[in-house]
């Protein structure tokens, strides 16, 4: 594990960990923000890291000028991308002040260890190669403390309604584990399609013995809004850790921000019909637990709301 840098070792004993990822499944912030708010309430310091230099993808070559689609008044245009745009999303930041190099900032990739709640917690950003080296780090580290479970926690974009709760799926690479230390409230998920590195760590972490989960929550699919975060899949899914791993969590924090989201678009809802009508729809489906069999007609549905301009902020 030469890419893994430890800076002190907290006093813990087979200790859970939980990993957030940017990226992928991070929708809502739901993968990062539950990671952060269980540091937070659980008084969980760094320890260490996995040093990101090797992992990423810094420079992305292209033989012609990539292109992109944008919408001016009411046509579609396609155009050439600025290079230096597209350059940028790959690169680290860096900072320099009259001449003088004063940062270099490359993806963070920390390991928090909390000994109140005898917990690890991993916030990272999702390798962009070299999978296996970077899953070398997690599954060491967690076999040196001894940790027999891992979660991983994420989201994914669904046509349920704010005024419902967010289910939450899990997969499993090792079968035993469908059968057994379930939770009663959490389901399992179908999926075909392009994997995540979460899918590979899932099979190396059964092939070591080791029980790895994903809790995946839903998050409302609203894309005529701008929803930086949204706290009730947060609580959802740190509900369902808290219960799982019996940890001592208040939550009132995390209610007071789900209730002051879900009055903001209940608002809306009174202020445009459309928008109302496509929520009541979204509620039908929900309660007669259609989704999963009527997903792409209710996305449809949702993607023809116009709430006039751009997307709105909540």
């Amino acid at each position: 594990m030469d890419h893994l840098i430890t800076h002190e070792r907290p006093s813990l004993h087979q200790p859970p960990m939980i990993l957030g990822f940017t990226g992928w499944m991070d929708g809502g912030r739901i993968s990062t923000g539950t990671v952060e708010y269980l540091a937070q309430a659980t008084g969980a310091r760094k320890f260490a890291e996995i040093d990101s230099a090797e992992f990423y993808i810094h420079h992305f070559p292209a033989t012609s000028l990539p292109l992109t689609v944008v919408s001016e008044g009411d046509q579609t245009v396609v155009r050439p991308l600025d290079p230096m745009e597209y350059a940028a999303i790959f690169r680290p930041h860096g900072k320099i002040v009259d001449g003088v190099v004063r940062g270099l900032t490359f993806p963070r990739n920390d390991f928090l260890g909390s000994e109140q709640s005898n917990l690890i917690l991993f916030h990272g950003e999702e390798p962009h190669i070299r999978w296996r080296t970077y899953a070398e780090c997690l599954l060491g580290l967690a076999e040196e403390y001894g940790t027999e479970a891992i979660f991983f926690i994420g989201s994914v974009s669904s046509p349920i309604p704010h005024t419902r709760e967010p289910r939450v799926r899990s997969s499993v690479a090792d079968e035993a584990l469908t059968k057994t230390r379930r939770h009663h409230d959490v389901g399992f998920s179908d999926y075909e399609g392009p994997a995540s590195f979460i899918t590979f760590l899932l099979t190396l972490a059964a092939a070591r013995g080791i029980e790895m989960r994903t809790l995946v929550v839903e998050v409302p699919h609203y894309p005529f809004l701008d929803i930086p975060a949204y706290p009730a899949s947060i609580l959802r899914v740190t509900s369902v850790l808290a219960e799982w791993l019996g940890l001592d969590l208040q939550l009132s924090d995390l209610r007071r921000a789900t209730n002051g989201l879900r009055e903001q678009l209940d608002r809306l809802m009174e202020e445009n019909e459309e928008f109302g009508k496509v929520v009541r729809r979204l509620e039908e489906s929900y309660d007669a637990e259609e989704v999963s069999t009527d997903e792409e007609s209710l996305r449809r549905l949702i993607d023809k709301i116009d709430l006039g301009g751009d997307a709105q902020e909540t």
